[in-house]
């Protein structure tokens, strides 16, 4: 396996990841960057790396790693002034390649996860799918993949953004459905906590036959009647009456020739 001098620019929730990880698999993580510098030092000490706040790289960096938020992608691509050779990639999901300004060494290295501080997924299960300018960047890039995660799939731009978006709705909204019900069951005065077993199940559920097979509730079984009693029930928040609606309406038609 070959081992790279890789250097990061963010030292966020998912440059803390990728750096461990890559520390992990032999790579020698030889600077971390951020803006104020606080969680660059933080996130190089735990690897041996330096620790910088400005653009500027150590001489021997092979591969960069922009891990910042996705809307200064570019401004910083436009700003790196890189040795011959060097890899610049990034590692957003909704960014396309063509950010980075460049006809040769820079690709994509987007992980599809959610990462936050404090909740290190398992790289090891982390699919990633990379692009790049040139073979020998992408190359590199898969072999990047298959060290840390689960392994590295080739994906455009244009594939790559569907992806992002089928991501916020397996993640973010789904998440957000799940605090809209604690919500709800606080508003009752239940404890929240009571509903995390169902969370455990649904995911569980959703994995083992897919979420298509294993949808349940009201809406799939055309009960008209619970969903006009929830719906007055919901009638503390419009908002949340309205979400019901929708949701609702989605489910009966996606399951309108079910027999469930």
């Amino acid at each position: 396996m070959a081992t790279y001098n890789i250097s990061f620019i963010g030292a966020g929730n998912v440059a803390e990841s990728l750096c461990t990880g890559l520390a992990a698999a032999g790579h020698r993580i030889v600077s971390v960057a951020s803006k104020s510098g606080v969680s660059a030092r933080l996130l190089a000490d735990s690897t041996g790396a330096e620790w910088r706040h400005d653009l500027s790289l150590p001489g021997n960096t092979e591969i960069l790693l922009l891990a910042v938020s996705d809307n200064v992608v570019a401004a910083i691509a436009s700003e790196m002034v890189l040795p011959e050779g060097v890899i610049m990639a990034h590692t957003a999901g909704s960014v396309p390649l063509s950010a980075l300004s460049r006809n040769a060494n820079a690709g994509v290295f987007y992980p599809l996860q959610t990462f936050t501080r404090g909740f290190p997924p398992d790289l090891g299960k982390v699919p990633f799918f990379v692009e790049a300018t040139d073979s020998r960047t992408l190359e590199i890039l898969k072999e990047l993949g298959n060290d840390i995660g689960a392994g590295a799939w080739e994906c455009d731009s244009g594939q790559r953004r569907y992806l992002h978006v089928a991501a916020v709705f397996t993640n973010n909204f789904s998440n957000f459905m799940m605090t809209t019900g604690e919500t709800i069951a606080a508003e009752a005065g239940i404890d929240p906590s009571m509903l995390r077993p169902l969370v455990e199940e649904t995911a569980r559920k959703a994995l083992r036959a897919g979420p298509a097979a294993s949808q349940t509730g009201p809406a799939v079984r055309h009960d008209s009647d619970t969903i006009k009693s929830h719906l007055e029930l919901l009638s503390f928040s419009p908002e949340y009456q309205k979400l019901y609606r929708l949701v609702s309406d989605m489910i009966a038609d996606h399951y309108k020739n079910s027999a469930r």
